[in-house]
């Protein structure tokens, strides 16, 4: 029964290609609409997810925050706070004993590197206790770790980013390999990357790190044998690695109290929490895909009142057709099956070469402009299934008419 309904239905379609046609481009252009629009706010989601895992999502960083340009003011604040110290750090161990690590960084300002790095790579030095190196996003690819006699000896031993290692070493082995930071001989033991890729951008005005540039030696060496700026703070991020989602609050308000009494109130330290940073960048492109999605339904919209449109016309167009149906045994209820199922069929195929089209949509797009975008299977289920209900719904008026037709008055149309 239902087979020989669709037989029927597409033998209807076939026989007014160009009205058919007509009224699959609108659900097309409609359903395309939809998908490219969806597949930039998806790949824009997962990009960011990705930057912002690059941070840690159960990470809390405290990073200190840079001196005044005048000499005056940064001398008067560091009389008052050291900024981020290594007492800090003891401290912050103390009062969040729940917490998985908690570790300190600093970045130092040295680019004197034997062997030289390739002119256009900006390498960075870090140095990093096992605490912080623990709690980072990092994979290591080749060697060993630091360990924590490498920071009790203040051992002469880094670690490099995959793009560091590349630019100071090209094709030869690095392990083991000798490197010159500043005025130190260094030995090279391990090499990291970064899960997924890296890149260096700002989210919702923070700073995610390429971290693959990054040459990493232990706390205890670069505090002691490499220069830092003066009244520079000892140390320029902490990092604590909470253990649970909703612990990361807690931890967050414990940890500034602290760092306010610590430093007498001044402000030359701020918190990052990636799990807010992520909250903040799901709600924003949910309200991005629900605005971007009106606008696009409205294509579908467009696309439905034309099915309406073709289908009216359809149904004065077959009026004696109705007439013999229903004069040789056809119910009402047959007529407007027929109909609906017509309008469904073709809501469909101009769903599934929407598809298609906002699938190139979203090739040509992110080739044109290098943005990240991403067809999701959500984005395709609610397409397709829009387009089968629209040929429900908007065909519904004209085979509700059809349906109604007296027979007498069917028969005697021309």
């Amino acid at each position: 029964m239902i087979l020989d309904l669709l037989r029927e239905a597409l033998d209807g379609i076939l026989a007014h290609r160009a009205r058919s046609l007509l009224s699959t481009l609108g659900i097309l252009f409609g359903v395309g609409a939809v998908i490219g629009i969806l597949s930039i706010g998806e790949g824009a989601r997962r990009e960011q997810e990705a930057l912002i895992g690059q941070l840690g999502i159960l990470n809390v960083q405290i990073q200190r925050v840079e001196l005044p340009e005048d000499e005056e003011e940064a001398t008067e604040l560091r009389r008052k706070s050291t900024g981020l110290s290594l007492r800090d750090l003891a401290a912050l161990k103390e009062i969040l004993p729940e917490a998985t690590h908690v570790g300190g960084m600093v970045i130092v300002e040295e680019d004197r590197f034997v062997p030289l790095p390739d002119k256009d790579a900006v390498l960075r030095v870090l140095g990093a206790d096992p605490a912080w190196l623990a709690s980072t996003p990092l994979v290591r690819v080749a060697g060993r770790p630091l360990t924590a006699q490498d920071e009790a000896e203040q051992a002469t031993v880094c670690l490099l980013g995959v793009n560091a290692r590349r630019s100071l070493f090209g094709a030869s082995p690095a392990i083991g390999a000798k490197l010159k930071v500043g005025d130190v001989w260094l030995t090279v033991v391990g090499v990291v990357d970064v899960p997924g890729g890296a890149s260096s951008t700002r989210i919702e005005g923070v700073e995610v790190d390429d971290r693959t540039n990054d040459i990493f030696l232990p706390l205890s060496t670069a505090l002691s044998r490499l220069e830092r700026e003066p009244n520079e703070s000892e140390l320029s991020e902490i990092q604590v690695a909470v253990p649970r989602v909703e612990a990361v609050a807690g931890h967050v308000a414990l940890a500034s109290r602290a760092l306010q009494r610590l430093h007498r109130q001044q402000s030359d330290f701020t918190l990052v929490v990636p799990l807010t940073l992520l909250e903040q960048s799901q709600a924003q492109q949910r309200i991005f895909n629900l605005v971007m999605g009106l606008i696009a339904g409205i294509s579908l919209l467009v696309g439905g009142i034309g099915i309406m449109n073709i289908m009216l016309a359809s149904v004065l167009e077959r009026t004696r057709e109705i007439g013999v149906r229903l004069a040789i045994g056809a119910t009402p209820r047959d007529i407007r099956d027929l109909f609906i199922a017509e309008a469904s069929m073709i809501s469909l195929v101009g769903g599934v070469l929407g598809i298609a089209a906002g699938y190139g949509i979203s090739l040509a797009v992110g080739q044109a402009t290098g943005w990240a975008t991403a067809v999701s299977v959500e984005a395709v289920a609610i397409a397709t299934l829009v387009s089968m209900a629209e040929g429900v719904v908007f065909g519904w008026v004209p085979a509700r008419r059809a349906a109604r037709l007296p027979p007498a008055t069917a028969l005697r149309a021309m």
